[in-house]
């Protein structure tokens, strides 16, 4: 069951993967330079840009794209997180298997393809992302934005990009922290003046069982009030990078767990992600574990006296893990993590009996590989709720907004909403509202008046 369970999060956590490090590794200063004030509207009675989103698991939502003449089709994240245009290329090498399973764009086959030939890329958690710069027309929903310089991928390793249903990302970032000052494609819709207002949302269907295109929303150059109620309540940017803002506090039953924190609101990260201190004390207070302890538990129980017989011997704990089959793979590790606790406790002398006790205690500590946890599911309904302040006004997520609950073979998993990923200044420490909070609040983002906009979603 335990194993079966780290497949499913890494399917579930694939978007977050891929969105912890989209952070790209220095801001550009300056960006391309592009001022949002030469935005000429068009007549009043224009229409904004509807693109219906596909939804998977509640962790991932894309939308299609083509690129090219004759257009070839895609399906990108639309990713605030970012501020890059990039997608699998036909150059991409027969053992990229991440490259392999998705739709590759040829350059040789489109009639307003220009070349460029940049090297380009981007560095994630599971390693970078690379190819070189084109450009050439891309069109979403009717709209064709001419010339756009975006990024042929030919490098995507790790598991995130083979597990993602999407072929690539585009970023909705700001041009600050575009990787080598290519102009974003949000910005090139403003100047070539296709939509109406310099403004975007999101409407993120949480629905597990939604169909293809019946995922989630995203409106270019408006908002739709079909799918909100209430007022909206804007906050202030703080930065012009990412959508950043400062969220008042974030706390359960009154005990907040962090005030006047730096957020930013994401809709390329699955769950909602934080300092790892203090996000696991959030998942103490809901009751969540880190999923690695059974894992943990397991292996202790099947390898115990294998283990410490190796480890007496001289043999490294890179070398052990590898021996049990948990080096390469997932629970890697977290299992050199554990040697090394074992290391700690002969080194004192203790018999193989006090050593396995201990280590029983200590999976209980050991921090999952990708820092998922679960719930038990039973008790989802009774978990307190968690209130996010913004400009002085109460958002609050109960259990079923912030419990991802995924059924398996018929058995079901809940998984909190709350992971641990520690960002270093001058960015970090930040909070991460993603698709989590973006699901239950419908997100504006208006880059005219510089903030950001929630209101609860239908």
């Amino acid at each position: 069951m335990h194993l079966r369970l780290i497949l499913i999060v890494i399917s579930i956590l694939s978007t977050l993967i891929v969105a912890q490090l989209t952070i790209p590794i220095q801001k550009i200063p300056g960006g391309s330079g592009f001022n949002y004030r030469k935005f000429d509207p068009r007549l009043p009675d224009s229409n904004p840009i509807n693109v219906a989103l596909t939804a998977k698991s509640d962790a991932q939502y894309y939308g299609p794209v083509t690129i090219g003449n004759p257009p070839q089709s895609f399906l990108v994240l639309f990713d605030t997180g970012s501020s890059n245009l990039w997608i699998p290329s036909k150059d991409c090498p027969l053992w990229d298997i991440g490259c392999d399973l998705h739709a590759k764009y040829d350059h040789t086959k489109s009639k307003s393809y220009t070349k460029n030939g940049q090297k380009f890329s981007i560095q994630y958690g599971s390693g970078a992302v690379e190819g070189y710069l084109s450009a050439d027309d891309m069109a979403i929903s009717g709209i064709t934005i001419k010339n756009q310089t975006f990024a042929e991928v030919t490098s995507e390793p790790g598991i995130a990009f083979i597990a993602a249903s999407f072929d690539g990302v585009l970023g909705l970032g700001f041009d600050s922290i575009s990787v080598d000052h290519v102009t974003p494609v949000w910005y090139n819709i403003l100047s070539q003046n296709l939509v109406p207002q310099p403004i975007f949302a999101f409407w993120l269907n949480r629905d597990p069982n939604s169909t293809v295109g019946n995922g989630g929303e995203l409106v270019l150059g408006g908002v739709d009030a079909n799918h909100y109620t209430g007022p909206i309540t804007y906050v202030p940017l703080t930065e012009e990078t990412y959508w950043e803002f400062q969220a008042d506090s974030i706390g359960i039953k009154g005990k907040n767990y962090c005030t006047k924190c730096k957020a930013i609101a994401d809709t390329g990260t699955s769950l909602i992600a934080g300092p790892s201190a203090v996000v696991a004390a959030i998942n103490k207070a809901i009751g969540a574990t880190g999923i690695f302890t059974g894992e943990c538990t397991m292996i202790i129980d099947e390898y115990g006296p294998q283990i410490i017989e190796y480890l007496e011997s001289g043999v490294s704990p890179k070398e052990v893990c590898q021996a049990v089959s948990l080096c390469p793979g997932p629970l890697c590790g977290s299992c050199e993590t554990l040697m090394y606790y074992i290391e700690l406790v002969l080194k004192d002398n203790a018999t193989a009996d006090e050593v396995i006790e201990l280590l029983d205690e200590l999976c209980k500590f050991i921090p999952s590989p990708m820092g998922e946890s679960t719930v038990d599911c039973s008790k989802v309904p009774s978990l307190p709720n968690v209130d996010i302040t913004l400009a002085g006004k109460l958002f609050t997520l109960t259990s079923k907004d912030y419990v991802l609950v995924v059924d398996n073979a018929g058995e079901q998993i809940c998984i909190s909403g709350f992971i641990g990923i520690d960002i270093p200044p001058p960015y970090g420490p930040l909070w991460i509202l993603g698709d989590v909070f973006i699901g239950s609040y419908y997100t504006i983002f208006d880059f005219g008046q510089k903030r950001v906009g929630f209101a609860t979603a239908r």
